[in-house]
């Protein structure tokens, strides 16, 4: 990960989380629920987008275009495919790092780590995603799954036109 790269992540996290700081100190946690509010409209608005302009809303290109992408950014992961989907195992994750290092998890959990539930669903809303274990929770890993809704079938590919 470039060190401008590198930056302007510590610098958007930061800022983030300052803001739902001050959010939350005004009114309580109904703040997150309002800031997740617009980030699943964007998320959605952009993910659908992102699957219209690949011609292929499947997991396998989720898999390619998001969490690979992702791997340039310092992100750490193994991925276990199986019958019934995929399983992502995070094991190192720069927002966690920064998070850490400026006392900022629980912002930094909204701000991102809930936002990616809304990345897949508007990527395709067949696609369910699950996920147990956070990083930013204080857990030795992210672990996210990804498989169809109304399918096991791994292979099962949803083209858009």
């Amino acid at each position: 990960m470039s060190s401008k790269f590198s930056q302007i992540l510590e610098w958007e996290c930061t800022e983030k989380a300052r803001i739902l700081k001050i959010m939350k100190e005004h009114f309580g946690e109904e703040a997150y629920q309002v800031f997740l509010k617009a980030e699943e409209e964007e998320a959605h608005s952009y993910y659908n987008e992102k699957a219209k302009e690949l011609g292929d809303n499947s997991i396998e290109a989720f898999v390619k275009d998001t969490w690979e992408a992702s791997r340039a950014q310092g992100m750490e992961f193994t991925i276990e495919k199986s019958e019934s989907g995929v399983r992502q195992i995070v094991t190192k994750c720069p927002l966690h790092n920064i998070a850490k290092q400026h006392g900022t998890t629980e912002q930094i959990f909204y701000a991102y780590c809930e936002r990616d539930r809304f990345m897949v669903e508007g990527f395709n809303s067949d696609i369910e995603f699950i996920r147990t274990k956070t990083l930013m929770r204080g857990d030795d890993c992210c672990d996210t799954c990804l498989r169809y809704k109304k399918s096991n079938n791994l292979s099962q590919t949803k083209s858009r036109q």
